[in-house]
């Protein structure tokens, strides 16, 4: 502090300017002499009692602060090392204000104080930790919403510029047709039972329990939409035809199923060329496939059928002529599978903006547990009717392997001569 205090220091002591006004330095105040100095009149300045005493309070506070912080992150740290997710600050916020409010009393079985809706971080963070046991959410166009939405198509499919000299006018325009789909949202209402004392455990806990029943409600329900959905208040599964008529009972029928008896070239190139052409008759690349089969058909139909042994006398299974990934799920019919192009089928999955959560006591097995409803909203449906095509499966065979004799004796290659 010299280098900015003494030419202050020396315009009051020599020149005489503001010796009303007392100059402290805070980088002695660690000094005890120099707080005594502090204290004591100067020129025509008082001791500055007061204020050296708010000053000892900010720099507590100042520290108070500093070592909440320090603490706070050490334990964030050792949180984050055993393996438990940091809130943001927005998570915070909402989880907090969720614990106040279920402890507070409500009525008719609705907290309308939430002013926030689910952070969309812990829709999202719910989503990764549920892909990786459930491969085919991984494999689809999966997209976190919060609103209703439209989808929009190019009708036209892919259309080419023209070619020509610069100043030529331009002669060729892309063709009209943008064909626009309405998502109407569906519901998907998870449970979770909650009791006082989980409250007193925090946000953090909160989060990861609501986080837990989401993933659960998630893997439990979507999955088997995605696959077999009817549409009836629900997304349409990759096996249902929804260019036929919605029947309110129903839904959308299932596919009229492909008979395949093997995996083979032949087979693969019946399928891709469906795959390959788009509900106008245009054309699309396709680059690789999934194969979405239960888990049953796998392991007693596909597998065998999709299983050699090598040379080297190892087994190498899922075998197939074209790029595939097999998934196996619960929700494809018995007897049966899909194959298809993920990313042509579209999710998207949100929460209300409502900002209120719903709670029933009917269900209560101790005094303090409560039954609370979380809403997610969303639909999908693939792209176009062509995008996945349904198998029959059951008459796949095994793969059997082909034996040839080759003879190169002499006598043998004289005879060919």
């Amino acid at each position: 502090g010299n280098n900015d205090t003494f030419p202050l220091w020396f315009n009051q002591e020599v020149d005489g300017v503001r010796t009303d006004v007392r100059i402290m330095n805070s980088s002695y105040l660690d000094g005890e002499w120099y707080v005594d100095e502090m204290r004591c009149r100067a020129n025509d300045a008082e001791g500055i009692k007061g204020s050296l005493a708010a000053w000892q309070d900010f720099l507590v506070d100042e520290f108070e602060s500093a070592k909440n912080e320090f603490a706070a992150t050490a334990d964030r740290n050792v949180l984050a090392a055993r393996g438990v997710r940091q809130l943001t600050s927005e998570e915070n916020a909402f989880f907090n204000e969720f614990i106040s409010n279920a402890k507070a009393s409500a009525t008719d079985g609705i907290i309308t104080n939430i002013t926030k809706a689910l952070p969309e971080t812990v829709i999202t963070q719910a989503l990764e930790d549920i892909k990786q046991a459930h491969p085919l959410l991984s494999a689809i166009d999966f997209t976190n919403t919060n609103a209703a939405i439209k989808w929009v198509l190019n009708d036209k499919g892919t259309q080419s510029a023209t070619w020509n000299e610069l100043n030529t006018p331009i002669v060729t325009g892309l063709e009209g047709a943008i064909d626009v789909i309405d998502m109407v949202f569906a519901k998907l209402t998870a449970y979770m039972l909650v009791t006082n004392d989980m409250l007193d455990l925090g946000p953090a806990f909160v989060e990861s329990y609501v986080r837990a029943t989401i993933a659960e409600a998630l893997a439990n329900g979507l999955e088997a939409a995605i696959v077999d959905g009817d549409g009836l208040k629900k997304p349409v599964g990759m096996t249902r035809d929804f260019t036929k008529s919605l029947n309110p009972s129903t839904g959308y029928p299932r596919k009229t199923a492909v008979p395949v008896t093997d995996f083979g070239v032949d087979t693969f190139a019946g399928i891709l060329n469906t795959l390959s052409t788009t509900r106008l008759n245009n054309k699309r690349d396709v680059a690789s496939v999934i194969l979405v089969v239960n888990p049953a058909d796998y392991f007693t139909r596909v597998m065998s059928a999709t299983t050699i042994l090598t040379p080297s006398g190892e087994y190498k299974n899922n075998v197939f002529p074209f790029p595939t990934q097999v998934i196996r799920s619960t929700a494809v019919p018995a007897g049966h599978a899909v194959m298809g192009i993920a990313k042509n089928y579209f999710m998207g999955l949100g929460t209300s903006k409502g900002g209120k959560l719903e709670y029933s006591d009917d269900y209560k097995f101790l005094e303090d547990l409560r039954t609370y409803k979380i809403k997610l909203y969303g639909n999908g449906r693939a792209v176009d009717i062509n995008s996945f095509v349904y198998l029959d499966i059951s008459a796949v065979a095994p793969v059997l392997p082909t034996v040839a004799t080759i003879d190169k004796t002499p006598a043998a290659s004289a005879a060919k001569a």
